[in-house]
């Protein structure tokens, strides 16, 4: 296909690569427009990286394989929301007849490392279009031939450190997010547990279903775009998900070296307010990643003891505590109950590091402080440390982000707290950059798992996934 591009006036000239050359020009001929040359180039080679992931995403199928993978062009051609098997198999692109299509989701099977393997190595490139790339090249000022020659003598693990950190146009960020596929009338449906559905108009504060719970990772951009590049997609269970989570980042990373993705820094990895800040920064301990996790509102962390020769007494576990609450809520509680605070919380420190961005598009004033160092109280009697004889001392990174508007006008109600840890330090303006980035995700998944759709009741990707490959 386009092995040949026509002259006006002439025959067919071959482009550079695709084949033997078929007809000699003229020499009286005009000279072809470089413009069309070069798009027809462009489109060519958009083909043909187009036709190896296809048939890529054809090996994963095991049993089945023609009609699932027609299902799946017919999932992503539809110009309707895919809420209806019925309707799907009436798609063009899905050329066999309805029961076929039941027959696939029923007895086909799906190869998921190879799938997942598949689109780690290919989507995360592509999240990052045209302008997201010029945008790159305007900001990116670093001198990389710079970097390494005052980088000559400075230690191994040090040097690291520093690239890591001047990685920051190229590192990739992956968003974790956790979305519940309610399913209260599946009584026979194997696996279900109570998930979170702000649907529910059941009485109480509870909002939960019986149903399933799914995890997704997906690549980001460096822009906010409505897209965003799935790459692992796991059923998860509430009591499980920290565990399950950190196998989801963990087979990410091997995928990724697998891939040949390096020299381009240690990956960032976002998560909500739903995770356990903690817990995952343990069990990506030793990890070539970096994890960014919303803090609930009343976290608290502890800078680390400060001792000097001569000092007396015991020494002190803990130095002073930075809580994460808005200014007026230090003042006492004088609420009714035994657990009121009687007394004001100290000020939090001084923080360690301030950035102040003035009239930005979007927020107006932002301002970031970080406290460098910090660890938060582990507790050993329950969750992920559990039973722990010696609990370990987990430092970081804690992020306090302020803003003057949203993006619609409105005040901002509260402002935002964050958790960096990972290899090394990464500046302020990429972390709470890329924690708005995350957001992407939200309109990117399946829609099955905002409605009862199809794609949740079949293993057929979504059309997100493949889009981004078009």
């Amino acid at each position: 296909m386009l092995h040949t591009l026509p002259r006006p006036g002439s025959g067919l000239q071959t482009l550079p690569g695709t084949g033997d050359v078929l007809v000699r020009a003229r020499a009286d001929s005009p000279a072809p427009d470089p413009g069309v040359f070069a798009a027809a180039v462009a489109r060519y080679r958009a083909l043909e990286r187009l036709r190896e992931f296809r048939s890529r995403l054809y090996g994963c199928l095991a049993l089945r394989a023609d009609a699932l993978f027609e299902l799946a062009d017919a999932v992503l051609c539809a110009d309707h929301a895919v809420t209806s098997l019925v309707h799907l198999c009436l798609e063009p692109e899905f050329t066999r007849g309805h029961g076929a299509l039941y027959d696939a989701l029923s007895a086909g099977r799906i190869d998921d490392e190879q799938l997942f393997s598949l689109l780690t190595a290919a989507l995360p490139p592509l999240v990052d279009d045209a302008e997201a790339r010029g945008w790159i090249a305007q900001h990116d000022v670093i001198d990389h031939g710079l970097v390494e020659v005052a980088l000559a003598g400075v230690p191994a693990g040090q040097a690291a450190a520093v690239r890591d950190a001047c990685a920051r146009w190229t590192r990739l960020r992956f968003a974790v997010d956790a979305t519940a596929y309610p399913r209260p009338d599946a009584v026979c449906s194997p696996g279900r547990e109570h998930v979170h559905n702000g649907a529910c108009h059941c009485k109480g504060s509870s909002k939960t279903a019986p149903g399933w719970e799914y995890q997704f990772t997906a690549a980001i951009g460096h822009l906010r775009t409505a897209w965003a590049a799935l790459a692992d997609v796991a059923r998860t269970a509430p009591a499980t998900r920290t565990e399950q989570t950190v196998a989801q980042v963990r087979n990410v990373l091997r995928r990724l070296h697998q891939a040949g993705n390096t020299g381009r820094g240690a990956p960032l990895f976002i998560f909500d307010a739903g995770y356990s800040a903690a817990a995952l920064t343990d069990g990506l301990l030793g990890c070539p990643a970096h994890i960014l996790v919303r803090l609930a509102a009343g976290s608290v962390f502890y800078a680390d003891a400060v001792t000097w020769d001569g000092k007396n007494g015991r020494p002190a576990r803990r130095g002073p505590a930075v809580h994460c609450l808005e200014p007026a809520d230090f003042a006492a509680d004088t609420g009714q109950g035994p657990k009121g605070r009687k007394k004001p919380l100290p000020p939090n420190p001084e923080p360690g590091e301030t950035l102040t961005l003035p009239d930005t598009p979007l927020y107006g004033t932002v301002r970031a402080e970080a406290w460098h160092g910090v660890h938060p109280l582990i507790h050993g009697d329950r969750g992920w440390f559990a039973g722990r004889k010696h609990l370990p001392v987990l430092r970081g990174t804690l992020i306090h982000v302020t803003v003057e508007q949203l993006p619609d006008g409105r005040d901002p109600h509260r402002s935002m707290w964050l958790w960096h840890a990972g290899p090394g330090p990464l500046s302020l303006d990429e972390l709470w950059r890329a924690y708005l980035a995350r957001f992407d995700i939200e309109t990117s998944k399946p829609q099955c798992c905002h409605r009862r759709g199809l794609s949740a009741l079949s293993s057929v990707p979504s059309r997100s996934v493949f889009m981004k490959a078009a």
